[in-house]
């Protein structure tokens, strides 16, 4: 895409808000997924769903981050375009602030990606450990039962299997 001389100013401010705002989501997100990395270290529950609905409300708002990000990214004739493609076209000194956003929001992203991960782990480590929980207390409510005896005796043996 070849930028109209009147427009490559325009642009350039556009590109760069556009990249500003999604830099300032990512960060937030980002910082999100810290406190929830924190809530699933210390296995605090109420922690961690407390921060569901921020979660939601920056998934929607990265949503229509990434429609302006599209309706900005792209060729006259509509068609996406990468960063690298649309920096061509700027003036050098509009240039090193797009860039300059760009490898700071490629940053972010990886350690939201590495986040991401890592929270995944841990949530599937936390449903494992209930489900291994669970199961340890039912069998052990099954044990109690088939040794019989009064309701006190299976108390007595089920707590000490649990």
């Amino acid at each position: 895409m070849r930028l109209q001389k009147e427009n490559t100013m325009t642009d350039a401010k556009k590109l760069t808000e556009v990249l500003r705002q999604e830099l300032a989501l990512q960060n937030r997100y980002c910082k999100l997924l810290e406190a929830q990395k924190r809530a699933l270290l210390a296995c605090d529950r109420v922690s961690f769903s407390k921060l569901v609905p921020e979660q939601e409300a920056v998934a929607e708002t990265l949503g229509m981050q990434e429609t302006r990000r599209r309706a900005t990214f792209q060729s006259e004739v509509g068609e996406p375009m990468t960063i690298s493609a649309l920096i061509k076209d700027l003036p050098e000194g509009a240039k090193r602030p797009v860039n300059a956003l760009r490898n700071d929001l490629r940053k972010v992203l990886d350690k939201v990606a590495v986040l991401s991960q890592q929270n995944q782990v841990l949530i599937e480590n936390e449903l494992g450990y209930i489900s291994f929980a669970l199961d340890l207390f039912v069998d052990a409510g099954r044990k109690a039962d088939s040794y019989g005896g009064s309701r006190g005796g299976r108390r007595l043996f089920l707590d000490r299997v649990a």
